[in-house]
Order: C-alpha cells, then structure tokens, then sequence
C-alpha cells in the first residue's frame, strides 16, 4: 500500500531531522568537543550569506554566578562547535538544580549550515542553582553537552524600570515650568481646585518611551487609599525630564502621593496604591 503525500512528507521531514541530528553530533565528535558555558554579555555580530544572515556569539567575560537585574536579562548561555553540513535544532533546557529540577525555561535555536554558534538569553531573579542541558531539538532525551550556574541574591530592592533601583528621580509640584526647566512657584501645599504643573528629573534617561503621572489620596496614617487619577506622558527613553503644560490638573482638599512611573508598571485591574516601583513620588496637601 502506498503511502499518502501528507505521510511521505513527514517521512521525509522525520529523516532529515534523524539525518541533521546524526551528522551535528558526528562532526562535533570529530571536532572533538561542544562547548557550553554561561557568560556576563554576549557579543552578537552578523554575516551574510546570500539572502540569509547568521549571527555568531562570542562570550563577555565567561562566569557561573550571576545577580538579578529586574526586568533585564542577566544570564547568557553560549554553544560554540563545528558547523553542520545540513544545519541543527537546538534546545537550551534550564532547570533548578539538576536535569530532574524544577522546569525553568527551554529556548530553542535553528542553526544553519553556516552557524558555528548558538545561544540564548534569560531573565532570572529567583536565586538558586540553574542547570543547562543542550539538546536535540527533534529528541531532548539526546543531550549533547551541559553546563550549571548559580543566581545570588537581588541587592538593589524595588526597580522604576529595568535595573534602575526605585525613587532615584524628583518630582515637583509647580505653578508653571519655564524653559529652563525651572519649577516657578514650587510648593507641597496647594490651594483646593487651583491649577497646577508636575515637573519630573530623573538622573539618567529613563529608558521607556511612556510614564504615567499616578495620583492617589492618602489616609490620616501617610498610606493611599484611593485612587484619583492617572495621565499617561510620552517622555521617549533617551530623555531624563518631563513637565507638564497648561490648567488641566487640579485636585480637591486632601494629601495626596503622586508618582511617576514607567507606564507599564501601572495597576490595571486594582488600584491599590502604596506603590514601590516608581521614578519619583512626592506628597501634596491640598487645602
């Protein structure tokens, strides 16, 4: 009985992967090694191959201990071997402590006929111990070479974005703000229903393209309890500063926490406030 077109194809697509799988491992014993470690950096560089481009890996400063970076990535895993006349598919499979860990992540990587590299970079705050398993794509119970690293502990605490520690910035309330970036007419107390202006300077640039002004009103304990409102503001990641124009904002009596941001860490479904990742906060009092 013949097979089907469907059947055929995957024949063949099964005997190519067996086949690339075959000669991955026989030139990599023929090369006489894979090697696998983990690195502080990578430094990525591009060729082209007619109209395919293949990136190459090479490690920045080689190490086994790493250090959480918040929403950044903090642990690179480089492959280096011989390249593979019909190209590879490889899993990088991270687990805690041993291959029977904890799963962590799997990252895949497609290596051409002209890749001599493969790798993949990872988020990880949890501490611990990691193990890396590099594998056959096609059968991940085929491991071609493993390596370990370790996670210590977060020392820089609650982050505005990526891996700027949280309240590294200023916020002021103002009657206006001139084109100096001077906050004319700066004060922590305002008058009920007056219009004001927020004036933002952060250190270095922010590093997002949005922040959000978030106002909550506090409790007679210093902690918000409800929330008021919340402005989103194209600031662009290259830039430190930010004010605002015009009458727009004005508040009722109250003592209010105002913060600045970075958009995507507002609270969506909860407005809880009391917040701890943010650019900047200041207190109002409006009588």
């Amino acid at each position: 009985m013949m097979a089907s077109p469907e059947r055929a194809c995957r024949l063949v697509l099964f005997a190519l992967s067996f086949c690339c799988v075959a000669l991955f491992a026989s030139a990599a014993r023929a090369q006489n090694k894979i090697e696998l470690q983990t690195c502080e950096d990578l430094k990525i560089t591009e060729t082209q191959y007619g109209i395919s481009v293949v990136e190459t890996a090479a490690c920045v400063k080689p190490t086994k201990t790493f250090q959480p970076k918040g929403e950044l990535r903090n642990v690179n895993i480089l492959a280096t071997f011989p390249a593979v006349p019909t190209g590879a598919g490889i899993t990088f499979m991270v687990t805690k402590e041993n291959a029977d860990g904890e799963y962590v992540q799997n990252v895949d990587y497609a290596a051409s006929p002209h890749h001599t590299t493969a790798y993949a970079r990872l988020t990880i705050n949890t501490p611990g111990k990691y193990f890396v398993r590099m594998a056959n794509y096609y059968d991940k119970s085929q491991v071609w070479a493993t390596t370990d690293f370790t996670v210590g502990e977060d020392t820089v605490g609650p982050r505005a974005a990526g891996n700027t520690a949280s309240g590294q910035g200023r916020v002021s309330i103002c009657k206006e703000i001139d084109d100096s970036w001077k906050c004319v007419g700066q004060s922590s107390q305002w008058a009920a229903n007056a219009p004001f202006n927020v004036l933002f300077e952060n250190p270095a640039p922010v590093g997002v393209d949005f922040i959000g002004i978030i106002f909550y009103k506090q409790g007679a304990d210093g902690k918000d309890t409800e929330f008021v409102n919340e402005y989103q503001q194209n600031i662009g990641d290259k830039n430190r500063k930010y004010a605002t124009v015009g009458d727009e904002l004005r508040l009722p009596a109250g003592t209010y926490s105002v913060y600045i941001i970075a958009w995507g860490k507002r609270e969506v479904m909860e407005h809880r406030g009391n917040l701890t990742e943010y650019f900047a906060k200041t207190v109002l009092t409006v009588k």
